[in-house]
């Protein structure tokens, strides 16, 4: 059985943590709904002491867009039937604020108690603009700070997996937090590849396919590397 909505969609590069609220509803046969809100890292002070050492305080992200496709919520009983919450259309998140362009919230999930729960989001794909831009400043050795920004054009597919039992009640909202970590993207990426990377004529450096792409491969490993949390329930 399949629950459609042709409203949404995310990605998912961090740590998704999912809980349960109480219904601000009095009719006790409402849809339980969830919302799904994103949050974001900007500093490498979150860097684990072997990451950090590389990188020390030198990045921050301050501002960018991140852009999806389609998000699929997936639920399964111990009967090994499914319910599938599939939303297909074009998300903005603001990097800045974690805000969305459309909203995603209150979106309807089905009544029961499942055995494993499944979020799975595409970024968007169509043309050459990319799907994620997020810009910030570099503070080299000198403690000189440079512009930085990280282009990935890809129609990535994220996919996290939780075991384990979970009831949606009637009235219940639940919360998905998701939370985006540059950070984590740049852990592989030492200071020295940073202060020789290229700039363009604006004096920024561009990380892309086409543009300082060795430190673009290891950026684009840490994002497929950050997809790899447990979602808690």
């Amino acid at each position: 059985m399949k629950i459609s909505k042709s409203m949404l969609l995310c990605l998912l590069v961090g740590t998704l943590t999912i809980f349960s609220a109480c219904s601000s509803s009095s009719d006790s046969g409402d849809s339980p709904t969830i919302d799904i809100n994103f949050s974001t890292n900007t500093s490498t002070s979150s860097l684990s002491k072997a990451s950090s050492q590389s990188l020390a305080n030198s990045l921050t992200f301050s501002s960018g867009t991140i852009t999806l496709t389609q998000i699929q919520f997936e639920v399964e009983n111990d009967g090994g039937d499914s319910v599938e919450v599939n939303i297909e259309q074009i998300v903005n998140i603001d990097f800045a604020t974690g805000e969305t362009s459309p909203d995603l919230s209150d979106l309807e999930l089905p009544v029961g108690t499942f055995v494993e729960s499944r979020v799975e989001l595409e970024l968007r794909d169509e043309d050459n603009t990319p799907s994620v831009v997020i810009e910030g400043t570099f503070e080299d050795s000198n403690n000189q700070s440079h512009p930085i920004r990280f282009e990935f054009n890809s129609g990535e597919t994220f996919e996290v997996e939780r075991e384990g039992t979970v009831t949606f009640d009637s009235g219940m909202n639940v919360i998905a937090e998701v939370t985006f970590d540059p950070i984590v993207w740049f852990a592989g990426v030492s200071i020295d590849m940073l202060e020789e990377a290229t700039k363009n004529n604006n004096g920024v450096i561009v990380i892309s396919e086409t543009s300082n792409s060795d430190i673009f491969d290891i950026v684009a490993d840490g994002l497929d590397l950050a997809t790899e949390i447990e979602i808690q329930m």
